[in-house]
């Protein structure tokens, strides 16, 4: 049974990481999936923060959670019964993903100048009332795999909520983001 879990989570962590690059090596449409040319200012700016290492670390285990999340709430397609050890074991490590992300967010605020941090402050705000909905979903969906049978229904619910605050804290998205 371990084996299988460790089997689906990591090619859950696989397909979230390489579907996107996948999906813009194949498309033949011009200009889909190729970078816009910013200006010189934009670009160095976006390079320093993305290079940053705390940046990246936050960055990349945002992306493990929205994984797990992702691999979770496909657990409870079809209304089978819930597998409550690949449940435990993924939202443990949502879990442990979240306080990493949270840690190395932080460490990148610290970095941040002043300046830019006052031009940033509504952004900051939004970013951190997403990152206290996430713990409050990750502490409710830690009660529920730690039930017996944990409700199918509720895991995919609060799952689609911890998936819908990852993405407004994702750079993609418009509006919010952890970039700075």
């Amino acid at each position: 049974m371990k084996t299988i879990v460790a089997s689906a989570i990591v090619a859950a962590l696989s397909l979230s990481s390489f579907g996107p690059t996948v999906a813009n090596a194949q498309t033949s449409y011009p200009g889909v999936g190729t970078p816009t040319p910013a200006t010189g200012t934009t670009t160095q700016a976006k390079n320093v923060v993305t290079k940053e290492p705390n940046y990246v670390l936050a960055t990349v285990h945002q992306a493990s959670m929205l994984a797990f999340t992702r691999a979770l709430n496909g657990q409870t397609v079809g209304g089978t019964p819930v597998d409550v050890e690949f449940s435990r074991a993924a939202v443990g490590e949502m879990r442990r993903s979240f306080d990493q992300m949270k840690k190395y967010s932080d460490a990148y605020t610290e970095t941040i100048s002043p300046e830019v941090r006052a031009k940033s402050t509504a952004t900051m705000q939004g970013v951190e009332t997403h990152r206290t909905e996430l713990n409050a979903q990750l502490a409710l969906l830690e009660e529920e795999v730690k039930l017996d049978k944990p409700d199918a229904t509720k895991i995919a619910t609060l799952s689609a909520s911890v998936r819908t605050h990852l993405d407004a804290m994702s750079f993609g998205s418009t509006g919010m983001s952890m970039k700075n």
